[in-house]
């Protein structure tokens, strides 16, 4: 498989010489990251590698570019490292830093000329799809593991990071790519098993019950933070939710006993007019951290990466980055209880989001209108769980609005149907976003944007309009390139 990745391999080999020698030479380096799960597993990918090289570095999270450049305390650095970001700031990086930067990121780069001063790790350079293929933490494992053997060991966590930006988008919810490369050689490692299970969030240490409702992604309508609801299901499935005064989990039921349950659940999303496709969403690759605690948010994968996101959305990212690179006692504990108070806090903006009246269509898009009942730092959330849960019209990409003070965060999703169709989402909200003074980006299927809220409505007809546009030119058979 490595074959077919030679070029960018090689990038990561050359990436990984420059970074070794920082290390080694004791250089001070700042290394930045975004916010998310996959950044936050790149940060501690990264910061393990040099922890066990005992280099010499800084590590901080930040939620936008901006926030790095606010003081002038990056100049105190010998190198800057940037993860999961980067690649569509490269003018502002060199306007801004003098000092040697490397950027290890998988969004897609901005068509300049880079500045003499950086050296970029980006698939997209080498015609591999960052949105689908390899995830940040997935590019920095390949450098780091290049830097020493030893880091092979962060290999589950780049698994960790590109579930949670969502990559798992082959048939059977089974991650492709460089991402398979990855998951192998965790395999080979003993670190990983992966087999075809429920996806249910919990199935391993949550009561039956509880990790159905525990379930976000996809979000299932009557069941999805209703406990009560859960439970009657699963006792309308025949199925014994107790062993004695011990609460059964997903992973003690049998076949039988799993096939009946997915029934159950067939048949109740059906009574609720939600679509049969949420089914496939429940079925799948489960990707198990065989290194970890039985019964523990960190065993597999897509929890994991649950934990890491409320970590970061929550201004607790130190804890995330701690628990990537290896810490667990009190550290795990602290992550335990951010990721209930997480979780409660999402499923609130979802009961929000859920509300016919906060959702608007408009000729080709999709509008949630958060404002500010949705903390602008879980709107991405929301937006993944909406658009995961195939709740919304297939033909038209959801564009889910927060308000913070003046600024505007939008958080966008488009299926892969018209992502075929010729629909990119990072590009539309790029343009959008410029032409109303603000910054976006991002894949096909999931962007962002901010911009200031005084132009909220001329950005929607923005957006609605260039959506239309790319799809009407694809349809006819033409190509559109945005400008």
């Amino acid at each position: 498989m490595e074959a077919a990745y030679g070029g960018f391999l090689r990038r990561c080999a050359e990436a990984a010489e420059r970074l070794s020698s920082l290390f080694r030479e004791k250089a001070n380096v700042l290394v930045v990251g975004h916010n998310d799960a996959d950044a936050l597993s790149s940060l501690g990918i990264l910061c393990g590698t040099a922890h066990l090289l005992d280099a010499t570095y800084v590590a901080v999270s930040v939620p936008r570019m901006e926030e790095v450049f606010a003081d002038e305390s990056y100049r105190e650095f010998d190198a800057v490292v940037f993860v999961d970001m980067g690649s569509g700031y490269l003018n502002l990086i060199g306007e801004r830093i003098s000092a040697p930067v490397l950027v290890l990121d998988h969004h897609k780069p901005l068509p300049v000329e880079r500045p003499p001063n950086v050296f970029q790790v980006n698939p997209h350079d080498f015609g591999i799809d960052g949105s689908t293929m390899v995830s940040a933490s997935g590019v920095t494992y390949l450098v780091c593991r290049n830097v020493t053997e030893e880091a092979r060991v962060y290999s589950p966590v780049a698994v960790v990071g590109a579930l949670g930006d969502l990559q798992d988008k082959d048939h059977g919810r089974r991650l492709v790519g460089l991402n398979e490369l990855v998951v192998r050689e965790a395999e080979e490692l003993g670190l990983m098993r992966v087999e075809e299970d429920l996806i249910l969030y919990g199935k391993g240490f949550r009561p039956i019950h509880e990790a159905l409702a525990s379930t976000n992604s996809p979000f299932l309508p009557g069941i999805t933070g209703n406990e009560a609801a859960a439970l009657k299901l699963v006792l309308s499935a025949g199925i014994e939710p107790r062993n004695g005064d011990s609460w059964r989990t997903i992973s003690d039921l049998s076949p039988e006993e799993k096939a009946r349950l997915v029934e159950a659940l067939a048949s109740h999303l059906s009574s609720v007019g939600a679509p049969q496709s949420l089914m496939s969403e429940l079925t799948g690759y489960v990707y198990e951290l065989t290194g970890e605690e039985p019964g523990t948010p960190l065993r597999d994968a897509r929890e994991y990466a649950t934990l890491l996101n409320a970590c970061g959305k929550t201004g607790n990212a130190w804890i995330g980055i701690s628990i990537a690179m290896g810490s667990r006692g009190w550290v795990m504990r602290e992550a335990e209880r951010v990721l209930a108070e997480y979780r409660s806090s999402v499923a609130r903006a979802m009961e929000f989001a859920m509300r016919r009246e906060v959702r608007e269509e408009m000729r080709n898009i999709v509008v949630l209108k958060g404002g500010t009942e949705i903390d602008p730092r879980q709107i991405s959330s929301v937006a993944s769980i909406l658009s995961s849960s195939n709740l919304l019209p297939p033909d038209k990409p959801l564009v889910a609005l927060a308000q913070e003070g003046g600024i505007v965060k939008v958080s966008a999703r488009a299926s892969s149907a018209l992502v075929e169709q010729g629909l990119d989402l990072g590009e539309v909200m790029r343009v959008a976003a410029e032409r109303v003074g603000g910054r976006g980006g991002g894949h096909k299927m999931a962007a962002g944007a901010e911009f200031p809220a005084d132009r909220t409505t001329l950005f929607l007809i923005e957006v609605d309009g260039l959506v239309g546009e790319v799809l009407a030119r694809a349809r006819a058979g033409k190509q559109l390139r945005l400008v």
